[in-house]
């Protein structure tokens, strides 16, 4: 017979993966319905804070996915043919979205200069609409058998005191 413990373990360890397939295909609808299907289950060895910020991440993460989704459906209808730049070329910085080539927008990030005092856009070495790291923070929450709070989650979310006071609290009532 299969423990709780075992069974948390082997869902947290399918999440895990889940994402990581998530971030390396198109083809995700069965996967993100199976991933929103896990995190509806109970997860008691985890802290209740530690899996507030976990569900929030990944719903977060999968919000963005959805945008990188529509860009990946728009570029495709495009038909857009790789590679074909203008015939004076790509500059690296743009200080107008209205100048950039439209079939390359994605490649272009929007900087603030300090030193003008302005916006401007830069070329990307990644683009934006990568899949690759979409679920960082969520993946790196997922421990051994339980969520924990990661160096990724402690640079966003900052220090886990909610997460040690309901540690305490566990503490005591046991």
């Amino acid at each position: 017979m299969v423990t709780s413990e075992a069974r948390q373990r082997a869902n947290l360890n399918r999440m895990k993966e889940l994402m990581e397939e998530i971030e390396n295909t198109t083809n995700d609808s069965a996967l993100i319905a199976e991933l929103n299907e896990l995190l509806r289950k109970h997860y008691p060895l985890s802290l209740k804070w530690h899996l507030i910020i976990f569900k929030s991440e990944v719903e977060r993460s999968l919000k963005f996915l959805e945008d990188i989704r529509k860009e990946e459906v728009k570029m495709a209808s495009r038909n857009r043919k790789q590679g074909k730049e203008p015939k004076e070329g790509l500059k690296q910085v743009y200080y107008k979205s209205s100048d950039i080539p439209s079939a390359f927008k994605l490649d272009y990030c929007l900087v603030y200069d300090t030193d003008i005092n302005q916006y401007k856009w830069l070329r990307c070495n990644t683009p934006r609409n990568t899949r690759s790291k979409v679920f960082t923070i969520p993946k790196s929450m997922i421990g051994d058998g339980r969520l924990q709070w990661s160096e990724e989650t402690k640079q966003k979310w900052g220090e886990d005191s909610i997460g040690q006071m309901e540690m305490v609290e566990r503490a005591i009532n046991n």
